[in-house]
């Protein structure tokens, strides 16, 4: 039987374009779906970015388009065969997206052409899939999260690319919280549609792109099952819609890349796992602690993440600062960037605790591997948190999770006292994580049962393969 061929599309993947659990995603799930009989194909945005420097590219198609009037122009790159296990393409467009960050300027702020950068990236895509001299077919097209949330919508629905109508379409719901919604002042960005179509990308007043990918992709997913409860909980119309046509929807729990995260062979340590967790834990904090005081006596709770509302990033000093005062004996690494106000929070704690705090302001793939390597604890205290890898990482690398009851923490860590392998909460105050960071340091002085534990989390298969089944089985029912 011939393999079909899917196509995904985003703005992020490991290792070309990083900057949150989406790059992982998309680096790491086409390369399972090889094994499930499917031909994967990534695109995304050419950025001005290391990595896209160090490859070597061909161009494989120009094109242009008028958007609000003026034309915009793009090419299409392909990276040498064997670069990846996967075809990648990226997706030039002069003025918008070459640039040494994906998302966020120096100050921590969206970009202001965020509307003409996303809908150029979708139209660019589209116009290279609908131009037969391109000489490129899809069995089926997978769109991630609301970046590109408008194709569904662009590929049934309008004249200009009626060539791919028939494509079935995937669409990804990588994180609630954020949306690509503009007024109807900004029609124009779009290619022409009958307006009888407007109403069903509209949301609240505005064009919105999650609201047209719900209503016209074939199948809707979140990342994980219990994400999808709570998004119909606080997202009616996707309460109403799911209600609607429940199997249009469905929650599939992310996984990771065994290859890249595995501690006998990491690239990215120094100190690999060769003999005894005990001496790879020890090893690790000897790196990264140099400065802190009783390194290998003492357990060691870090942060790896973003300094958001969502992850609770404000909640993390002044929790850390209790449990200090009461506990003494234990080190915090923190690595993360974001919120300036935490930023400058997180350094005070350092200089106020030298000891026994260290931080890294920024994000280095490297040094999280390393932290997760030599750490006791991850603390994950989201707010809401659509699957998380972090926790996953951790436990590949002995690391066992205090994590908030919420989202793909909810499914994959579960509290030690209830039959788990980690350290779980439930409400998101300083009180609530002040509690269950002591619980985890009244668990490691119980070094039996800690290890036991600890034991059977690096066991924990949370590989894609699974994962790769379920979506491979949802692909073939679409192009049945």
């Amino acid at each position: 039987m011939a393999k079909k061929k899917v196509l995904h599309i985003s703005t992020e993947c490991y290792p070309a374009a990083k900057a949150g659990g989406m790059a992982d995603v998309v680096g790491a799930l086409p390369k399972y779906l090889i094994d499930q009989s499917w031909v994967p194909t990534v695109v995304t945005p050419r950025y001005k970015l290391p990595w896209f420097d160090q490859q070597t590219f061909r161009n494989v198609y120009s094109g242009s388009f008028e958007m609000e009037g003026k034309s915009t122009l793009f090419d299409i790159y392909k990276v040498k065969k064997g670069t990846l296990s996967f075809d990648y393409y990226c997706i030039d467009i002069p003025g918008r997206f070459d640039r040494d960050s994906i998302y966020l300027n120096e100050f921590g702020h969206g970009f202001q052409d965020e509307a003409e950068r996303n809908i150029a990236f979708q139209r660019s895509a589209m116009q290279w899939l609908n131009d037969p001299k391109s000489k490129v077919s899809f069995d089926l097209v997978h769109c991630h999260d609301h970046q590109v949330g408008f194709i569904p919508f662009l590929m049934k629905k309008t004249e200009t690319f009626k060539r791919l109508k028939d494509t079935p379409t995937f669409y990804t719901i990588h994180n609630g919280a954020y949306n690509s919604r503009y007024p109807w002042t900004r029609l124009d960005l779009l290619p022409k549609f009958s307006p009888k179509f407007s109403q069903h990308i509209e949301w609240d007043g505005y064009m919105d792109a999650v609201a047209a990918a719900m209503r016209f992709a074939d199948h809707v997913n979140t990342v994980s099952p219990s994400y999808l409860d709570e998004m119909k909980e606080h997202m009616p119309a996707l309460q109403f819609m799911s209600e609607k046509e429940p199997d249009k929807f469905s929650g599939t729990l992310n996984g990771i890349d065994n290859e890249v995260w595995d501690p006998r062979t990491d690239e990215l340590l120094s100190n690999k796992l060769t003999t005894t967790v005990d001496q790879f834990k020890k090893v690790n904090k000897a790196d990264i602690l140099s400065e802190l005081y009783h390194l290998n006596n003492i357990p060691l709770i870090s942060f790896i993440g973003r300094f958001a509302h969502q992850k609770g990033g404000d909640l993390l000093v002044p929790a850390i600062e209790r449990v200090l005062a009461r506990f003494g004996f234990v080190n915090f690494f923190i690595l993360g960037s974001g919120d300036p106000f935490i930023e400058k929070k997180v350094q005070e704690l350092r200089d106020k605790y030298s000891e026994r705090v260290a931080c890294f302001i920024g994000y280095n793939e490297g040094l999280a591997h390393q932290i997760y390597a030599a750490s006791d604890f991850i603390v994950m205290p989201s707010r809401f948190e659509p699957c998380g890898l972090n926790q996953m990482f951790a436990m590949r690398y002995g690391a066992l999770a205090i994590a908030r009851n919420t989202g793909g923490l909810k499914d994959t860590v579960v509290d030690f006292e209830a039959g788990g392998l980690g350290v779980s909460f439930d409400y998101d105050s300083v009180d609530d994580l002040t509690h269950a960071m002591g619980r985890a340091l009244h668990l490691y002085k119980d070094q039996k049962r800690y290890k036991k534990l600890r034991s059977k989390a690096m066991k924990m298969d949370f590989s894609w393969t699974k994962s790769a089944k379920e979506y491979a089985r949802i692909y073939n029912q679409l192009t049945r």
